[in-house]
């Protein structure tokens, strides 16, 4: 028998519709598990303190640079910069999450740093919020796989603007098949802050009632925040994310990467790492050339995968929002491993959806299975960054640990796109 709701028979956590407990419960009193909204907020609350607790314990300051050169950029506009000049490798829409809480924090830099932190604090209470109603606010694998995986990539997740891209994709996987318009706006408003969001509008549009909902959504929203742009701040300045994007070199924590970085604990001279112009760690030196164009070959090879599968998906008689969810994640996986780029923010690409994909495919071991490769790819993300990452880049006598961490998370990075593919395969198959 079932006690009262929200709790099973033995008390010991959410009750699921199988009679199940959720695999993804946090280990708190019984007292704290066994409640609805009041538990999900005390949880919250527990593990966000944890995740900020580790800044100050586990010496992760240096997450904080990148807000910080927010913060200096924007001082130097409103000192009468140029708009031109100010964050260029960003979409210009992302001025619009920066600007107000700099002008609220009355210009002071410190001030822009601890609001823009509660901004991103705020951004995933509402997420959780959404996950937990979404997921029937008792089964509960969905909203602890978030309340995981915040802490497992740690204080990263506020010192960098991703976490709302994330939430965004997020929010579109949850809607796509009931609100197909919503779905492509969210879209549209996600690749206005962070350009990858756009590769994903191809999965919505597999199913062939929500195509015109999705494009009127996402083509409404992209062109209204386009012109925006262009009006603001000219073709230049719209345009300056994607030649900075192109015009990058290797970056050190890349999958197409880590043969050469493996190569440098022997002979780091060999192979130098510096600060590019472009504000990231790349490496140069022997086949560095070769390795960037495997990486665009493969980018090139990663791009016909995902045309199969979104051909497959489309000639599919009926797509699901599980088949969604996977296509999503398929999609978003192969554009990371294939880059040449990858910075430790790009793991919050993954959280989102994956959440989400929880509550479209409720108690589906598949998706449990992945999530936990996925939390575990978030823990060696935040031990190579930022925990290892200046013995990594100054080749420091303990570089070898920490550069087996990086191998150890690209490798997993490199599995889970394989799941994920293979999941899609399996779910557009004729007998699927």
């Amino acid at each position: 028998m079932t006690g009262s709701a929200g709790k099973t028979a033995t008390g010991t956590g959410p009750a699921r519709p199988d009679g199940g407990v959720s695999r993804w419960q946090l280990p708190l009193p019984e007292t704290i598990i066994a409640g609805g909204r009041s538990a999900i907020v005390v949880r919250w609350l527990l593990s966000r303190a944890l995740t900020l607790s580790i800044l100050v314990f586990a010496h992760e300051g240096d997450v904080a640079g990148d807000v910080r050169y927010y913060g200096r950029s924007l001082h130097q506009l409103f000192a009468g910069g140029s708009l031109r000049d100010t964050l260029q490798e960003y979409p210009l829409p992302v001025l619009g999450l920066l600007i107000p809480q700099f002008l609220l924090g009355l210009l002071n830099q410190v001030a822009f740093l601890i609001l823009f932190v509660l901004s991103m604090l705020a951004v995933d209470a509402a997420f959780t919020a959404v996950l937990w109603r979404s997921d029937g606010r008792h089964r509960g694998d969905s909203t602890n796989l978030w309340l995981w995986f915040v802490p497992a990539i740690g204080p990263l997740a506020y010192f960098r603007f991703d976490l709302v891209p994330a939430v965004l994709a997020g929010g579109a996987v949850l809607v796509a098949v009931r609100r197909p318009a919503l779905a492509g706006a969210l879209t549209a408003l996600g690749a206005s802050l962070k350009l990858w969001p756009a590769v994903m509008l191809p999965t919505f549009l597999i199913r062939r009632d929500d195509r015109k909902a999705v494009l009127a959504g996402f083509l409404g929203t992209g062109f209204a925040l386009a012109g925006l742009s262009l009006a603001i701040g000219g073709i230049s300045r719209t345009f300056s994310p994607l030649h900075w994007q192109t015009a990058r070199g290797l970056q050190i924590e890349a999958v197409s990467a880590t043969p050469l970085m493996l190569a440098r604990m022997f002979n780091s001279g060999r192979w130098p790492v510096g600060l590019s112009r472009y504000k990231a760690f790349e490496i140069s030196g022997p086949g560095v050339h070769l390795f960037g164009q495997l990486s665009s070959a493969l980018t090139v090879l990663g791009g016909l995968l995902l045309v199969t599968l979104w051909w497959r998906a489309h000639k599919h008689p009926q797509a699901t929002a599980e088949t969604l969810g996977w296509l999503f994640l398929a999609t978003a996986l192969i554009v990371t491993v294939t880059n040449k780029t990858l910075s430790p923010q790009y793991l919050l690409w993954l959280g989102g959806p994956i959440a989400a994909l929880a509550v479209r495919a409720p108690g589906d071991p598949t998706v449990r299975g992945f999530g936990r490769w996925a939390l575990i790819a978030a823990v060696l993300t935040q031990l190579e960054y930022p925990v290892g990452y200046n013995a990594i880049v100054k080749a420091q006598a303990i570089m070898p640990l920490w550069m087996t961490v990086l191998a150890l998370r690209n490798i997993l990075l490199v599995w889970l796109t394989w799941l994920a593919v293979r999941q899609v395969w399996r779910l557009t198959g004729p007998q699927a």
